[in-house]
């Protein structure tokens, strides 16, 4: 199965059996509706404003980006942790406050950091307009998927990563 996020690179989805060990922690079976209503129920009631903490972890995106020395090619992979974690922290908040174009740029981006071989300027300039294209979409707060703007958006960003990582692979 090849999910959405993965479309530009070409992976699949691999589902993991949790050891027995594990099962025996969380249990088996389906998980109770009521449960499941009453999660639902405290996740439309939020009121937290996720502006203020999308921005914050923009802003740390950015100084993350304008830390890495530019004008040369990087292959030291742990340079772009901090971009990663930035990336993350965003993936991980926009779905549950309604962001489903955010959160989808996050994870197309957070695997494009996952895949790269080395870092020029050009990994740059693709981090650097997906962070300005997040910061407006959430600025205008405009949640959900973005209609046809956004298709087109995630279209333009798999494929630019596409291009960079086929362009920049590392030969075998």
């Amino acid at each position: 199965m090849t999910t959405v996020d993965d479309h530009y690179s070409g992976k699949s989805a691999h589902i993991i059996k949790a050891n027995r060990l594990l099962q025996a922690k969380v249990g088996s079976g389906d998980v109770d509706s009521a449960k499941i209503e009453k999660s639902q129920a405290i996740l439309e009631k939020n009121t937290t404003d996720f502006v203020p903490m999308a921005t914050a972890f923009l802003d740390a995106l950015e100084q993350a980006l304008r830390d890495i020395p530019q004008d040369q090619v990087i292959t030291d992979k742990t340079i772009l942790q901090p971009l990663i974690v930035e990336v993350m922290q965003i993936k991980a908040n926009a779905a549950m406050f309604g962001y489903t174009l955010v959160g989808t740029l996050s994870s197309i981006m957070l695997n494009f950091l996952e895949d790269i071989q080395s870092w020029n300027n050009d990994a740059r300039q693709i981090v650097d307009a997906n962070s300005k294209s997040l910061r407006i979409i959430i600025n205008s707060k405009t949640k959900g998927d973005g209609g046809e703007q956004g298709q087109l958006l995630m279209t333009e960003l798999r494929d630019a990563c596409a291009r960079y990582l086929k362009k920049n692979a590392t030969p075998k």
